[in-house]
């Protein structure tokens, strides 16, 4: 009866090692990562490692007045982007002109800043010649002239689980 009980035992925590093993091998939160989804193809087109307080920036060109504008934001611990501020070469069609937010003019850039918009995710309809550059941490992470034109994208920030995934950034 000791033997029996023993193997039983031994089992019972060979047991629990291997699930223990299999939920961080594949199932603990490992990290969060910036994703930008292919909404019609259903395909990833981008996954970078980021965590909260990482700065984000979008560069893109006004369509009508062909100037340049930079969005900054910050990622929330909530893993929302905060929306801090904006740099546009001028004042314009489209262009927010009564914020009620610090503005200077610096550079030759009105910056507009304290903004401080929550965003949850970011879906964009693309444009091959106006949206360009996407910065994380100053760092260019992507281009958005590589898509097809009028691609439908959402940014957004996702929890990598599981340690020994292939599908982690």
């Amino acid at each position: 009866m000791k033997r029996k009980t023993k193997t039983i035992l031994i089992l019972a925590a060979a047991l629990a090692a291997a699930a223990g093993f299999c939920w961080w091998a594949f199932l603990a939160p490992a990290g969060t990562a910036f994703q930008l989804y292919d909404r019609v193809n259903d395909t990833v087109v981008l996954r970078v490692p980021a965590r909260a307080g990482d700065k984000l920036s979008l560069e893109i060109e006004h369509s009508f007045e062909h100037i340049p504008w930079f969005e900054y934001y910050t990622i929330r611990e909530d893993g929302q982007f905060n929306l801090d501020a904006i740099a546009v070469a001028g004042y314009g069609a489209g262009i927010p002109a009564e914020m009620d937010v610090t503005t200077r003019v610096e550079d030759g850039l009105v910056w507009m800043e304290g903004i401080n918009s929550v965003f949850p995710q970011f879906s964009w309809i693309t444009s091959a010649t106006y949206m360009k550059g996407l910065t994380l941490n100053g760092e260019k992470i992507f281009d958005f002239r590589d898509l097809p034109d009028a691609s439908r994208i959402r940014g957004e920030m996702i929890t990598i689980r599981g340690f020994l995934r292939n599908d982690r950034p």
